[in-house]
């Protein structure tokens, strides 16, 4: 069994191309997603927080985390989200896409298209190394890990991932395609048909922004002059 959760499609690739280089694994879960924050999207907590009883049953568990640069300890939450440590984790580069703080935007094309034939390229060993069961730690941690994760992370967490700051400029068409998006079921509309955030479950993937082609959702005045991750990679 394998779970992924993909908000704007990088681990949802990824999961794909590492299926397609797997037989049909007995007794294994796995589980392809993104970083957020040096830790574990709050849908995946909340995931590992309803099915941990038979995810811990499971012989062999190997855990794939996509982020832009690195992952701090996002390794350590996912076991403590567990219960147990995963056999094997392992962290793979793709296209950034967190644009929510100054100094944070998406890769030029060549960036992450580098990023992408890197990953290609180290996913028939993964696939190697799941097969045959391998108990194994590769991730990049980056700088400050410990710091980014145990001491930036909740700080992001607690004022960050929130959708309050979401909204639509004059450019919105009510498309409704950020409607027909969210994974979180998260976005409606009014009477008039304006967009509308529910503020009930938000998971911060920035689906909604990426993926409207108006570039009309704004998350406050963080996502001005941001890019949008546009690129789909075969």
């Amino acid at each position: 069994m394998v779970y992924c959760f993909s908000g704007t499609g990088n681990s949802q690739w990824v999961a794909d191309k590492l299926q397609g280089l797997m037989d049909d694994e007995q007794d294994v879960f796995g589980m392809v997603f993104p970083v957020y924050g040096w830790g574990i999207p709050k849908v995946v907590n909340d995931y590992i927080a309803a099915h941990r009883q038979e995810i811990q049953a499971t012989h062999y568990i190997y855990i794939v985390m996509t982020c832009g640069d690195d992952i701090g300890y996002a390794d350590e939450i996912l076991n403590k989200a567990l219960g147990r440590d995963a056999d094997a984790v392992f962290s793979v580069h793709m296209p950034n896409t967190y644009v929510c703080l100054p100094g944070f935007d998406v890769d030029k094309y060549e960036v992450a298209t580098a990023k992408v034939q890197e990953t290609l390229q180290r996913l028939p060993a993964i696939a190697e190394s799941i097969k045959r069961r391998e108990k194994k730690t590769e991730v990049v941690r980056g700088k400050c890990a410990w710091i980014k994760t145990y001491v930036l992370r909740p700080l992001f967490n607690r004022f960050l991932v929130t959708d309050k700051y979401f909204h639509t400029n004059k450019n919105c068409i009510q498309c409704k395609r950020c409607v027909r998006g969210c994974p979180m079921d998260n976005i409606t509309t009014d009477q008039n048909g304006k967009i509308i955030w529910k503020h009930e479950n938000c998971t911060g993937c920035l689906r909604c922004y990426h993926r409207c082609p108006c570039v009309a959702v704004q998350f406050g005045r963080f996502t001005k002059n941001k890019g949008q991750k546009i690129h789909d990679f075969d």
